[in-house]
């Protein structure tokens, strides 16, 4: 009996073509998710080793190495931070108002849970709340040991939300209470795998900014320097040529301004 062929494949083998059509569509789209996620793990692992904080040294932490690892790998994903965009709050208060604001239990746990990982990865990972470019301190700059406590403090929260809704302990709520009551450990371990392996550079001191700052700046004079010189001679060759009026107030005024950013500059206009 003849098969009756699928666009050029029998039926028997057009079902193996598709398996490796899914196979291949799932090793584009999610190889390297899984890579980058082992990639955090391992990472991280390493780091808990230099820092001296081994996994299970004080109580069992594996879970939380594993839920690090997770909340590392979806800061790569632009979508995942689009998702939990409206769930963060600027400051504490905003946030009790979106708490009083939720409709149930899970909700209160997504608020704070997002807003304790948010606050983390903030302090530990990308420096957020570091302040930049300022002699001085604000008297109302919070130190990021705050933010931390903040953090802490959410996570306990978002682990008692999450027995309540489990009616019960639940391996999350037990991990998220690891994560706030060890947490001074898990920043510095993210702390020391940011400047390791995840090759975030340090910031600029003040001193630093100002020296990069006025390096740019001369930069910039010199290229001002060089675009009002060229437009002088232009002006002044042209004038040369045709002695107009109107060259000639033209000149002086570019003379004029290319003294302003050139002090060694010097131009007597004929009369």
């Amino acid at each position: 009996m003849v098969k009756r062929r699928v666009r050029g494949r029998t039926k028997s083998t057009a079902p193996r073509a598709a398996s490796r059509r899914t196979a291949l569509c799932k090793l584009a789209t999610g190889g390297d998710v899984q890579t980058s996620y082992f990639f955090m793990l391992n990472c991280l692992l390493h780091s808990r080793v230099h820092t001296g904080i081994e996994s299970n040294s004080e109580v069992y932490d594996e879970d939380v190495n594993v839920y690090l690892a997770h909340l590392l790998n979806a800061h790569i994903d632009p979508k995942h931070l689009a998702r939990i965009a409206d769930r963060i709050a600027p400051h504490d208060a905003e946030l009790f108002r979106m708490i009083a604001d939720c409709g149930d239990d899970r909700q209160r746990y997504e608020l704070y849970r997002s807003n304790a990982d948010f606050l983390l990865m903030s302090v530990a990972v990308f420096d957020t709340f570091e302040p930049r470019h300022c002699n001085r301190l604000s008297p109302f700059h919070i130190r990021k040991d705050v933010y931390v406590t903040r953090a802490a403090a959410y996570y306990a929260l978002a682990a008692s939300y999450a027995t309540k809704l489990g009616c019960g302990t639940t391996p999350m709520a037990e991990t998220l209470t690891k994560l706030s009551e060890c947490i001074d450990s898990y920043v510095r371990i993210l702390f020391y795998m940011r400047g390791q392996y995840l090759d975030f550079i340090r910031r600029y001191s003040d001193g630093e900014i100002f020296h990069l700052e006025r390096s740019v700046d001369e930069i910039r004079r010199q290229e001002i320097i060089e675009e009002r010189r060229n437009e002088f001679l232009d002006i002044y060759h042209a004038w040369l040529k045709t002695g107009e009026c109107e060259l000639k107030k033209q000149l002086a005024e570019s003379a004029r301004l290319l003294e302003e950013v050139d002090p060694t500059f010097r131009f007597d206009l004929p009369r």
